[in-house]
């Protein structure tokens, strides 16, 4: 029955979206962008491989399902909001001056109204695993939208560290997915994704230090400076890759774990190295695309390591 409901929910949402749009595949595109597809996959894939090391990799596929859909939807549902409650700086930003809102492709009652829908969805199809899930998964999405975007955005500097808080959530819900039980191993699981959050988000403002600038945003490259600012982004790295090698020592994992944390952590750290003796865009952007590679790559390898072993 549940699952009747999300898809009449679904074809509620596709028709309000696409209810002045003549071709459909011209009308999804904008809202696809607005869901911040790579956010998505890296919300989805840590809540993934948090379930499976905590099921030993006996992986339980309808679970599975249910915790990738909510916690897709809820990442989308919150970057819909995120895109509506910042759409008057986005118009500022040269970075964000062709998104759909600021564009005026999208109105922003849809997007309001459809990060919501969404939102909502994600509960009661988290709530089919457990309550502890479907808590982490609205705490995600409430977070980022609350706390990161409409009350320590536009205020401190520290919005990002906080923010990363959101990230945590993933990787907790996915751990309470498949197991009740609490150990040292989600709790430093979640703070990975805590202490990798600054150092990724602290790279791309350095390449975008200029339209943050604009936009009167505190972020730390404006404050602080690219030097200071990189010198941030190497101590958070190496808490964060410290954080990884101990996890192996108090988590369930075996030599695929060990090799391939060992070698993901010495090409960001030796990354992270390069921009603080070079600070420039061309190094902030190099290092925050590999930021990404980094996390969904050693995810990767923890659900390896347990489902081979």
């Amino acid at each position: 029955m549940l699952s009747i409901r999300i898809l009449l929910i679904s074809s509620e949402v596709c028709s309000i979206l696409c209810s002045k749009c003549i071709s459909g595949a011209l009308c999804y595109k904008p809202y696809l962008s607005l869901a911040k597809p790579r956010i998505l996959i890296l919300v989805v894939v840590t809540a993934l491989a948090s379930a499976i090391v905590a099921w030993q990799g006996d992986v339980h596929l309808g679970t599975s399902v249910l915790l990738g859909l909510a916690g897709g939807l809820a990442s989308a549902g919150a970057a819909f909001l995120n895109n509506y409650f910042d759409r008057d700086i986005d118009r500022v930003m040269v970075r964000t001056q062709h998104r759909p809102l600021s564009e005026g492709k999208v109105s922003p009652g849809r997007v309001l109204l459809v990060g919501l829908v969404l939102i909502a969805i994600s509960f009661p199809v988290a709530l089919r695993i457990n309550y502890a899930t479907a808590l982490f998964v609205l705490a995600g999405a409430l977070i980022y939208v609350a706390i990161y975007t409409l009350w320590l955005k536009r205020r401190t500097s520290l919005n990002i560290v906080f923010g990363g808080l959101s990230g945590s959530c993933a990787a907790l819900s996915g751990w309470f997915a498949a197991t009740s039980q609490l150990s040292l191993v989600p709790v430093m699981m979640a703070l990975l994704l805590f202490l990798w959050t600054p150092g990724h988000f602290w790279s791309f403002a350095l390449v975008h230090d200029e339209s943050y600038r604009q936009a009167s945003i505190p972020v730390l490259p404006v404050l602080a400076g690219a030097k200071k600012t990189s010198l941030s982004i190497l101590l958070s790295t190496v808490l964060l890759l410290l954080v990884s090698l101990l996890l192996y020592s108090v988590g369930p994992f075996h030599e695929v774990y060990l090799i391939g944390s060992v070698l993901l952590a010495g090409l960001f750290l030796g990354s992270t190295i390069r921009l603080y003796r070079q600070p420039t865009k061309e190094r902030a952007w190099t290092n925050f695309k590999f930021s990404g590679v980094y996390l969904l790559g050693l995810f990767v390898v923890m659900a390896l390591d347990v489902l081979v072993q």
